[in-house]
């Protein structure tokens, strides 16, 4: 489903997303189970491996992602705005299925073709398809395995006592590395990423919030990326899952600049009861 668009717009996609796969890449990495790393100068929390590992989704949920994105292209007077919003029919299982609704898809090659007819008409449900994939997905409805890899060489900055939406906790902060070839690397000239983590009394997730900035450099290619996180979890069918994400995305590139606010809502049903050991972690008791 391709849209034409100016070449400067091509440009400047070309270059920002070159950024964005970098600073992305930790964040969607969905790598098989590892045993948590050593960190320099602190030890990760005991059983915090093995807790991730019990909370990977096994049994079966069926339900809806709904999807709201605002984006800006330009700045001041000429700067662009667009919304969209879709909901997808979602289920896991042994793998992972997202269904798009035909009135979607419809609505989306409406965009498409007023946009050949006029470039300067956006096409937000055309866009908001094209930048949804079953990784994102995938790591909504099983987030266990992804923050396992994450923490993969990563650096505990801080661990300690607090509270979450009124709920006691302790908050774990990480410095997590760049996971990138050589050529990669090479075009970075800053990179930060920092994740925020909250467990509850069992060691079970209760939210997170992640920071990441990526600029890199090529020739007369420049971009600049900063990406915001914040999610909420919880435990449906022992099956650890994402049930709020606010992404907030900046880029510039070229000269241009754009810049998009996301919310993920998933809403969840499972085919088997709650295990007893993680009731109260469900609800963050």
């Amino acid at each position: 489903m391709a849209v034409c668009k100016p070449r400067t717009r091509m440009m400047f996609a070309l270059a920002l997303a070159l950024a964005l796969a970098l600073a992305l890449a930790a964040p969607l990495a969905l790598a098989a189970p590892a045993p948590t790393p050593a960190v320099p100068g602190a030890a990760l929390p005991a059983g915090l491996d093995a807790t991730l590992h019990e909370l990977a989704g096994s049994v079966p949920v069926t339900g809806t992602l709904t999807i709201d994105q605002t984006s800006i292209t330009g700045a001041g007077a000429k700067a662009k705005h667009s919304t969209a919003r879709i909901t997808f029919d979602v289920s896991a299982a042994r793998g992972v299925s997202l269904h798009v609704p035909g009135v979607v898809l419809a609505q989306a090659e409406q965009q498409i073709a007023a946009h050949q007819r006029d470039p300067e008409l956006p096409t937000p449900s055309a866009d908001l398809l094209g930048g949804t994939n079953l990784v994102q997905v995938q790591r909504m409805l099983d987030p266990a395995a992804a923050l396992r890899a994450e923490l993969i060489g990563a650096r505990l900055l801080q661990q300690s006592p607090t509270t979450l939406d009124g709920v006691p906790a302790t908050l774990l902060r990480f410095d997590l590395p760049l996971h990138a070839d050589k050529s990669e690397r090479d075009m970075v000239k800053q990179y930060h990423d920092e994740l925020s983590l909250w467990l509850n009394a069992q060691g079970a997730p209760l939210g997170f919030t992640r920071s990441t900035r990526t600029e890199v450099g090529w020739f007369l290619l420049h971009a600049d990326t900063r990406r915001s996180e914040q999610g909420r979890f919880q435990i449906i069918a022992g099956r650890l899952v994402i049930t709020q994400l606010d992404v907030q995305q900046d880029g510039s590139a070229l000269g241009h600049r754009g810049s998009s606010t996301t919310h993920y809502s998933l809403h969840l049903s499972a085919h088997a009861p709650i295990p007893a050991a993680h009731a109260a972690a469900a609800t963050g008791a």
